[in-house]
Parts: C-alpha cells; sequence; structure tokens
C-alpha cells in the first residue's frame, strides 16, 4: 500500500459524499470532518507507535493504554443523557475490563510483553468496551426512567434498589452486549474480522489468521463481559440514595 492508495481510496469517500448530497441527509460535513480526521489521527498513532516499538518500554506500553482507556471512557460518556458525569466510572469499568483482559493473556502466556501485540489488542480490547460502557449507560438511564412507578412500588414494598432494578440491570447488561454477542455468532459465515482480515492481506495462512481471530474473540468476551456489567452497576447505583430512595434528578 501506497500514498497513492490512500489517495485512490479517497474516491470511495467521494461516493459517501454524493449520496449524502444527493438523497439530501446533510451528512457531507460530518463525512469530510470524519476523513480528515482519520487520516490525521491514523498517521499520527503510526508514527508514535513506530517509536514505542522502537523503544519497546513496558511502561511506555501501560502509558500508552492508560491513554486509550481514558479516551475511550470520555468517549463513551461525551453523548449521554445521564444527570450524573459517568466519566469516571466509565474510564474505571473500561480499564478494569482491558487490564484484566491484557494481564490475562499474559499469565497465560498467550501473548509476550511485545508492545506488537500488547498494544494493538489492548486498542480492539478498549474499542469494544468503550460502545459497551456507552450502552450501558444509556439504557440503564431509559430504564430507570421509564421503569420509575415500578421501581417505587417495589421500594415502598421494602425492596432494596438491587432488587427494585434487577430486571433493569439484566436487559441494560444484555443490551449493552448485543454488538459484541451478535459478531461472535456471524464471525466468519456472514464477517471476517478485522484481525484476520489483516494477517491474511499480510499474507499469513488462512489457518493462522483464524486462530489469532479465535483469541480475539474469546478475549473481547471476557473485556466486554466485565466492563458492561461494572458500568452498569456502577451506574445504577447513581440513581438512589444511601437509604435506597430513588433520586430525582434527572428522572
Amino acid at each position: 500500500m501506497t500514498i497513492y492508495d490512500i489517495l485512490a481510496s479517497l474516491a470511495l469517500v467521494g461516493v459517501a459524499i454524493g449520496i449524502s448530497l444527493y438523497e439530501k441527509v446533510q451528512l457531507e460535513k460530518d463525512i469530510l470532518i470524519g476523513t480528515i480526521r482519520t487520516f490525521v489521527q491514523l498517521i499520527a498513532i503510526g508514527y508514535a507507535l513506530e517509536i514505542i516499538f522502537n523503544l519497546n518500554k513496558l511502561y511506555l506500553i501501560l502509558l500508552t493504554i492508560l491513554v486509550m482507556v481514558i479516551i475511550g471512557g470520555f468517549t463513551a460518556t461525551r453523548r449521554s443523557k445521564s444527570f450524573f458525569n459517568g466519566f469516571s466510572l466509565s474510564t474505571f469499568s473500561i480499564g478494569l475490563g482491558t487490564f484484566f483482559t491484557v494481564g490475562l493473556l499474559l499469565i497465560l502466556k498467550i501473548i509476550t510483553t511485545d508492545p506488537k501485540y500488547m498494544i494493538p489488542l489492548a486498542g480492539m480490547i478498549v474499542g469494544n468496551c468503550m460502545n459497551a460502557s456507552a450502552l450501558a449507560l444509556e439504557r440503564i438511564d431509559s430504564e430507570v426512567k421509564s421503569k420509575k412507578a415500578q421501581i417505587e412500588a417495589a421500594l415502598a414494598l421494602g425492596a432494596t434498589s438491587k432488587q427494585a432494578t434487577e430486571r433493569s440491570f439484566k436487559n441494560t447488561v444484555k443490551a449493552a452486549m448485543i454488538p459484541t454477542l451478535n459478531m461472535m455468532k456471524i464471525v466468519g459465515i456472514v464477517q471476517l474480522p478485522g484481525a484476520m482480515t489483516g494477517m491474511i492481506l499480510a499474507g499469513a495462512s488462512p489457518i493462522s489468521a483464524v486462530t489469532i481471530q479465535i483469541i480475539v474473540m474469546y478475549m473481547l468476551i471476557c473485556s466486554v463481559t466485565l466492563t458492561a456489567i461494572l458500568t452498569t452497576i456502577l451506574a445504577s447505583r447513581k440513581y438512589f440514595t444511601l437509604n435506597h430512595q430513588l433520586v430525582e434528578v434527572g428522572i
């Protein structure tokens, strides 16, 4: 792949803009901004990773992953309609899901501390955990608001906040995990995921690519489950006082 290939691929962006103009959906500005940001961000991270890979220092690798987690936490809560600021709980949930999963991969000796393994895999984990956390924040807010009467009735009958929101908790976790679970159901049949496709394009055998992709899918289900559940637990507590009373703010 050369700079010419990148420039040539702008034709694909042109198609998207053309469709937007024709259908008058007014997405041209967003598409252009996204195109420019994609180029700038990927080129910048490419040079940054080149330096980190060459230095091969564990503290730099962990710092890079931490920055990814913080950005993921910010992005997950940027469009949240919750009355509270979910940045800290989202960042914590994403961070736990990411570092626990990466740590487990290291303990099981599936990967080494080589940055060419740790950083790309951590990036995949953070991206999926970010989506799970964002969905969890949105769904729990919707659940509590729409089921306010049922929750208050349960509390009045002596239920704890956890008991009163048990169904909402389950619905939220399930909703947050739908993208990952759906991907696991169709992987290899409808969709050839990024890791597998990248390896095949790089010249690896399909079997080797499949082996890596299986590991990737298993690590994602671990990290996303942790993040979805933890985000839901921490977020649901924000809607209640210590005395298990429903907070009226934002309801």
